[in-house]
């Protein structure tokens, strides 16, 4: 799965768009249910992108195995102690988004010097983290509104993961270009 670059970016695109359409189709799930929802998230997201690191060698980095484990802990906590992850939602989502995004935007700079497209892992950086610092600074928006919240993220993010999947296939199909 893991031979053509970028599909483990489509993957985890995919998994995430369908995370979205989850939520907004069923909105009157319980806390219990988006909290095992988010774990599962999580958890195939963080081990996509440590698989990618072991199997993409040119696009390796340390950033993206931080990433990758800090997906799977959110996740292990969301499913191990579903009670109070329920109660503090907001606090762990807020900070799995923003310290993922921080290492995609470090991931992406790193990118810069030999992928072309390099920008728009930046975008995604820069989503997530907006996205932490929104539900980290705003607990009291209530339920509702970080669910709906959540459901755009995933979808948003999703998109963008797989722009930058297909950029990559493309990159990889072309012959070697630097970025300039």
């Amino acid at each position: 799965m893991f031979k053509n670059p970028g599909t483990a970016l489509l993957v985890r695109g995919a998994l995430s768009i369908v995370f979205g359409l989850l939520i907004i189709v069923l909105p009157s799930a319980t806390a219990l249910v988006v909290v095992v929802m988010f774990g599962v998230f999580a958890i195939i997201d963080g081990i996509t992108s440590v698989a990618h690191y072991f199997y993409d060698p040119a696009g390796r980095s340390r950033w993206t195995i931080v990433g990758g484990l800090i997906s799977i802990a959110a996740g292990i906590v969301a499913i191990a102690l579903p009670g109070i992850t329920a109660a503090a939602i907001g606090v762990l989502i807020g900070l799995w988004a923003l310290v993922l995004g921080l290492s995609q935007i470090i991931l992406s700079l790193a990118a810069r010097s030999f992928i072309r497209h390099w920008g728009i892992w930046f975008v995604t950086g820069l989503v997530t983290t907006v996205f932490g610092v929104v539900v980290l600074f705003n607990p009291g928006l209530g339920f509702l509104s970080l669910v709906w919240m959540l459901a755009g993220f995933a979808i948003l993010t999703g998109l963008l993961l797989i722009a930058s999947g297909i950029g990559l296939r493309k990159l990889a199909s072309s012959p070697p270009l630097f970025a300039r």
